[in-house]
């Protein structure tokens, strides 16, 4: 049975991890940005609403090739990936690695561009809880950059505004099902 990476992409507090862990329960583990950025947000004692410090992205950077090399060599699971990725050329080179990956691991890849009105947005990045997975809770990080746009044949674009995290993970598994039939029925 092949393999997928679900690639959940959407702004600083949109819901990406808690989606995440709905998924989780179908199978899917999670590989979210901030166990990649974890080990350098803690040694930074990241507070939710000072700027990470350009060096500290080479350091995530390395981290996330560990990580990425991993991922290449264990084949046999399904992994569903979050991030926030705006349109910068460093953004879209990820976009195209996490894409890769899942090519090179000969998984199915279906990134989720996860859509949210700015005020819901500007709501939920501020919940307090977001401060212990050291997440961003700065309203600004929800307005000042442009999402990346990007086009994919299995693309999903879904407004979360007003989903709660289950409804949005069981609109996800639906979209996978039929990319599966899609695939199934022309092969």
């Amino acid at each position: 049975m092949k393999t997928t990476i679900v690639y959940l992409i959407g702004r600083a507090g949109t819901g990406k991890y808690t989606i995440a862990k709905e998924l989780a329960k179908s199978g899917y583990i999670i590989c979210d940005n901030q166990l990649i950025n974890y080990p350098v947000f803690s040694l930074l004692n990241y507070d939710g609403i000072k700027r990470i410090p350009r060096f500290a992205w080479n350091a995530i950077a390395t981290i996330r090739r560990g990580i990425f090399d991993f991922l290449r060599d264990e084949t046999t699971n399904s992994y569903v990936m979050t991030n926030v990725l705006y349109e910068t050329p460093g953004d879209r080179a990820l976009f195209y690695q996490v894409e890769e990956l899942a090519q090179e691991r000969g998984s199915s890849f279906v990134p989720i561009k996860l859509i949210i009105l700015e005020e819901e947005n500007k709501k939920r990045i501020q919940n307090p809880e977001r401060i212990l997975r050291q997440k961003s809770i700065n309203v600004i990080d929800t307005i000042e950059n442009e999402l990346m746009s990007f086009d994919h044949l299995n693309l999903l674009e879904l407004d979360v505004t007003n989903l709660t995290p289950k409804d949005a993970a069981s609109q996800i598994l639906k979209h996978l099902e039929s990319i599966k039939e899609k695939y199934i029925w022309q092969n």
